[in-house]
């Protein structure tokens, strides 16, 4: 019957959504993956501080987050493990593909999810959501992992990130992870961004909106860093 019904979905080009599986990209993203896997090799023994997610939080790095990252994280000995267009089921397949193999972070903040708001449930974003949590905990056993919400959006998708949020905030246990929403910072109401916080495709933040990051997430971040 199963077999039925896949063939059935393929048939009528049914997209099914599975965001706890692992799965890679291809081309550049395979090349993006080993070099991060280089990053791990050549400085496993300096890393305190990671930041995992796809392209909001590569930009950290190689965007418009840049001036804040060497302002507030560099010097805490942080790494940026974020790939553009990356959803849960890559970050997942990163993991089981030694990205954070042998290193000992003091602390993970994550931030994923929006890539998999077009065409997956809220239920079915904060499954693989967990799955990550569970996969990092067998890599990083003392690793406290700073949750952040998945950020506003315009229109139904900033409505999905809202119902996500509220199931993954569930997730945490105030031991190894620990839950940040920071939707009132980047939004006036479900489904409506704060548009200095935003580029133009109001997905992806500016300057305005890493500061807005950095210093909402603070706090939490040196209470579980032991500043």
């Amino acid at each position: 019957m199963l077999l039925k019904l896949t063939i059935s979905l393929c048939l009528i080009g049914v997209s099914v959504c599975v965001p706890w599986e692992p799965e890679p990209k291809g081309g550049d993203w395979i090349k993006t993956h080993e070099r991060l896997l280089n990053q791990t090799l050549q400085h496993k023994n300096d890393i305190k501080l990671v930041f995992l997610g796809d392209s909001i939080t590569n930009r950290w790095v190689n965007g418009d987050g840049k001036a804040v990252w060497d302002k507030h994280y560099a010097a805490r000995h942080a790494y940026d493990y974020g790939v553009e267009g990356d959803r849960t089921e890559n970050v997942l397949w990163r993991i089981q593909n030694k990205e954070f193999d042998d290193i000992t972070p003091k602390a993970l903040v994550m931030l994923i999810g929006t890539n998999n708001l077009g065409d997956c449930t809220a239920p079915d974003i904060a499954h693989g959501i967990q799955e990550i949590i569970h996969q990092l905990g067998s890599k990083l056993a003392n690793t406290k992992i700073l949750l952040l919400g998945v950020l506003p959006r315009d229109g139904n998708s900033g409505l999905k990130a809202e119902e996500t949020n509220k199931i993954i905030a569930k997730f945490d246990d105030k031991k190894r992870v620990f839950f940040l929403d920071m939707s009132k910072e980047f939004e006036t109401e479900p489904g409506k961004v704060i548009p200095d916080r935003y580029g133009s495709d109001k997905v992806h933040l500016v300057l305005k909106g890493y500061e807005v990051w950095q210093q909402t997430m603070e706090p939490l971040l040196k209470t579980l860093l032991g500043e």
